[in-house]
């Protein structure tokens, strides 16, 4: 599976959204993300973006880093069950980052168009990259006035 870099971009923002510094799994299917699968089983599109998440330290729980899916509330059983529990989780630093750079439409349609099969870490880089840019020129046009 592919990184679909929109909607990882609804996923964090999720995250800038709430109205509370931490959030929950459940609390992204409030938002209209699909968090289910089959019955009793995990949205496969769901998983990976959060796996994505977890590896490149977007994501934190209330309580440290994490690792896994358990230590942000998803687990599954052997028979792959699944079960969600409500730990408390929110955007690392890197993450508000990365999502400052999907929330601009401009980096976003970049990173799509230009980028949509790099490795993460150069999506995350020119992303931020792009957004600097973005800002420049604004700076640059307020100082001329």
């Amino acid at each position: 599976m592919r990184i679909d870099l929109e909607y990882l971009s609804k996923i964090v923002n999720v995250f800038l959204e709430a109205p509370t510094a931490h959030i929950e799994i459940p609390d992204f299917e409030k938002n209209g993300i699909r968090i289910e699968g089959e019955p009793k089983t995990f949205n496969e599109k769901f998983v990976f973006h959060i796996q994505i998440a977890i590896d490149n330290q977007l994501i934190s729980s209330k309580f440290g880093s994490v690792f896994t899916m358990k230590d942000v509330g998803m687990d599954e059983s052997l028979d792959g069950l699944a079960s969600v529990s409500c730990i408390p989780i929110r955007l690392t630093q890197k993450g508000h980052d990365f999502a400052c750079s999907l929330e601009n439409k401009e980096v976003l349609e970049k990173l799509k168009s230009e980028f949509k099969n790099a490795p993460f870490k150069v999506i995350f880089e020119g992303g931020q990259k792009l957004l600097e840019h973005i800002g420049k020129k604004k700076l640059d046009a307020l100082l001329a006035e």
